[in-house]
């Protein structure tokens, strides 16, 4: 718009006037926010975006012309679970809507962050959708879009640069040697909770006798409170918890209220029967 809104704002504030303002027509710009998440399929196969809180281990954004960059990440920053989830914003400007979504979506291909996931794979997915070119979308876009793309290969894709919740799990055998007890993992960074208010009673105690669709915990992160079953960790290919079986909860590992890491023992538990 050829505007310096800030300086506007102030101008207003000091009882100035505006009518100085000459509005232009420059182009077009588009701003991608980059947030530090994960899409999950849940056993039930429904789609869950989950956060993904962590250390950055590697992070380039590369200066490029028409391109604006705002951000905290950075290599070896921690991406609290405390806070928002969003770790940069990239603005692209172009003469055109689409010359401008085309440069965005070429320079999120250039980004480069590790060690957490993020939604670049999704936005770049989006930037070059011949719905969203169109301008044809509601608030229902982007479900009807996940209906209708590989959803598993923009799975791979997000996690395919991160160390964290997945790898973390399967890089521990969850069965305690010489027992029936198994262990359960945090899927990855946040607060853990083992009530949904201080008011109220805690999910489980030890002695306690759960099916895998019972909530054992809850799990924060950026302010998004996940409830957590033995079930969450089942996949088509990987069954860890026999959803058939009941567990008795052994022990609770982790205090309430107590940050923990993706990998970080939560509870063991121990399958104590077969249902009829």
């Amino acid at each position: 718009s050829g505007i310096d809104i800030v300086a506007e704002q102030f101008r207003i504030a000091a009882g100035q006037s505006i009518d100085h303002i000459q509005i232009q027509n420059k182009g077009y710009s588009i701003e991608a926010r980059i947030n530090a998440e994960r899409i999950t399929r849940q056993s039930d196969n429904q789609l869950a975006f989950r956060p993904s809180a962590g250390m950055i281990t590697s992070c380039s954004f590369p200066a490029s012309e028409g391109i604006d960059v705002i951000s905290m990440a950075g290599e070896q920053k921690f991406v609290s679970p405390y806070y928002d989830s969003m770790i940069a914003q990239v603005i692209a400007y172009g003469s055109s809507r689409e010359e401008a979504a085309a440069k965005l979506e070429m320079y999120l291909g250039s980004i480069e962050i590790t060690g957490i996931s993020t939604n670049v794979p999704l936005l770049r997915r989006i930037l070059t959708d011949k719905v969203f070119l169109g301008g044809r979308y509601d608030t229902g876009y982007l479900m009807e879009f996940l209906s209708r793309v590989d959803v598993d290969a923009l799975i791979s894709d997000i996690d395919k640069n991160t160390g964290t919740e997945n790898a973390a799990i399967a890089a521990h055998s969850i069965r305690i040697e010489d027992s029936k007890e198994l262990r359960v993992f945090s899927p990855g960074t946040g607060i853990f909770y083992t009530t949904p208010s201080p008011s109220e009673p805690e999910y489980v105690v030890p002695g306690d006798v759960v099916d895998v669709d019972q909530t054992i915990c809850q799990m924060e992160a950026f302010k998004i409170f996940t409830p957590l079953r033995l079930n969450d960790f089942n996949m088509t290919a990987q069954i860890l918890y026999e959803p058939d079986c009941q567990f008795e909860i052994v022990r609770v590992n982790v205090t309430s209220g107590q940050q923990v890491n993706a990998g970080d023992l939560l509870f063991v538990v121990q399958p104590i029967s077969e249902h009829s």
